[in-house]
């Protein structure tokens, strides 16, 4: 299933390997963690308010796919995408709070900004979004720093004279 995404480029030295596996490792907690949050909301979402339920399953099952990938193997696409997750699920969070008339139908939650599973969502979707953003900032510095490789000096070709 995940044989599409490669492996990343191989690390310099132990220490970067140990950061990598590391930001991985926490990454794919932050990912379980936001997956759990919006489990326990999600029965109180399905009835009054069912996109932003339908939403949350949504939610759900992209974090737990992109944490899988992430313990699997590091690729800039599962940070990509672990970013995407936590960036839409801050932006649903934003809007329904902000938006008078409701973001998908729910105009209970409008001006609620002190939800603790929201805040706690919030502070786990900022976590995500950090570490995705520095381990993409981190891999544009490492390829910055290698050497580019030369290519080798071209002969010209000989041509054979004919007696």
């Amino acid at each position: 299933m995940f044989a599409g995404l490669g492996t990343a480029p191989p690390a310099r030295n132990a220490m970067a390997r140990d950061a990598d596996v590391i930001a991985r490792a926490v990454g794919a907690v932050a990912l379980a963690a936001l997956a759990v949050i919006h489990v326990v909301d999600l029965p109180g979402t399905l009835g009054p308010t069912p996109l932003v339920g339908f939403g949350y399953f949504g939610i759900i099952a992209t974090a737990v796919v992109t944490a899988a990938v992430l313990v699997a193997r590091s690729h800039w696409l599962a940070w990509a995408a672990a970013g995407m997750v936590a960036s839409s699920a801050m932006g649903g969070y934003v809007l329904t709070r902000a938006l008078g008339g409701g973001f998908l139908g729910d105009h209970g939650d409008v001006g609620n900004w002190r939800c603790p599973l929201g805040i706690a969502a919030l502070s786990v979707e900022t976590l995500i979004i950090v570490l995705a953003a520095g381990w993409g900032a981190w891999q544009l510095r490492a390829r910055a720093t290698r050497p580019v490789p030369r290519p080798a000096a071209r002969r010209a070709p000989e041509f054979s004279r004919a007696s």
